[in-house]
């Protein structure tokens, strides 16, 4: 099967500790992938190894079919990057910076159209170093999509924007992969992960936790507990309650006997907390979210 992207085996280590440790996922054409996990986990090192800003000590790496060291060259006419920090030089015009990216590409998209489409038309004229940061990270987004890329890296793609900017690049990433562009992001924000994702792949010190259709990973629902002291009603309810299982998350409270919680389940834990005359906190059955699978991964290592 034809993957667009397609990792095996990856190693990269720094001072003899290895940060990638042995990462394998594929990710196939046409689909958006999320690359999750917290600060160290080995995302960021894994990326730029698929991007070609670092060589990895082991593995491979095959994007659109091609290996990423041997066909560099080719590679960089056929993938775009979006890197966080942009990497935009500060005193071009915006027009300028992208005019110039353009001509580096063989079939580029027209200039004026993309800058329109990303809601920069009427800032082509203006210097980098004065665009606001989520004008600054539509320009680099623009940059990365401006020579019709088949496959795209986009890091953190929303930092910086305003709600509305972010509804209209989460529209934007979906309008690329139905057109046929695989995406790959990476993002803190489970939100945006979970609403554009068709594969999610979960990083944790260095090994893949988790990988496959965000639907499949996110099957169960959890119950709910909101409107107290999590940490307070959590004790309480561990003695009265002793065969669930209970995690508090900020001011809400995660409890479950198995995967999928059920309506007669949820009818026990109103009564424990009617018993306990805890008679203003909710209760709720709902699915888990992908910021619940996220916190269950990564605090389980």
């Amino acid at each position: 099967m034809f993957h667009a992207l397609e990792v095996d085996s990856l190693v990269m280590a720094y001072e003899g500790r290895r940060v990638v440790d042995d990462v394998s996922f594929a990710v196939s054409p046409g689909t958006i992938a999320a690359i999750l996990g917290p600060n160290g986990a080995g995302k960021t090192t894994t990326v730029e190894c698929c991007e070609g800003l670092r060589k990895p000590d082991e593995g491979s790496i095959r994007l659109l079919g091609r290996d990423r060291v041997a066909d560099d060259e080719e590679l960089r006419r056929r993938v775009g990057v979006m890197l966080q920090d942009g990497g935009l030089p500060q005193s071009p015009r915006a027009h300028a910076v992208l005019s110039h990216v353009s001509r580096l590409h063989a079939n580029p998209r027209d200039v004026d159209e993309l800058l329109e489409i990303l809601g920069l038309a009427e800032r082509g004229r203006t210097r980098v170093r004065h665009l606001s940061g989520g004008q600054r990270q539509r320009l680099a987004l623009a940059c990365a999509l401006i020579g019709n890329p088949e496959l795209v890296f986009l890091d953190e793609p929303s930092a910086g924007l305003d709600p509305a900017s972010r509804r209209d690049m989460h529209a934007l990433i979906r309008r690329l992969a139905r057109g046929g562009t695989t995406v790959v992001l990476t993002t803190h924000l489970m939100s945006e992960a979970e609403a554009l994702s068709d594969q999610v792949i979960v990083l944790r010190s260095g090994r893949v936790l988790a990988d496959g259709p965000a639907r499949d990973l996110l099957g169960g629902r959890s119950m709910w507990v909101e409107g107290g002291d999590a940490a307070a009603i959590q004790a309480l309810l561990a003695a009265e309650l002793p065969g669930f299982d209970y995690r508090a998350q900020g001011d809400q409270l995660e409890v479950s006997t198995r995967e999928d919680a059920t309506p007669a389940e949820l009818a026990v834990l109103a009564g424990a907390l009617d018993r306990l005359g805890l008679h203003s906190v909710s209760v709720a059955l709902r699915p888990k979210s992908l910021e619940d699978l996220y916190f269950e991964l990564v605090e389980a290592q």
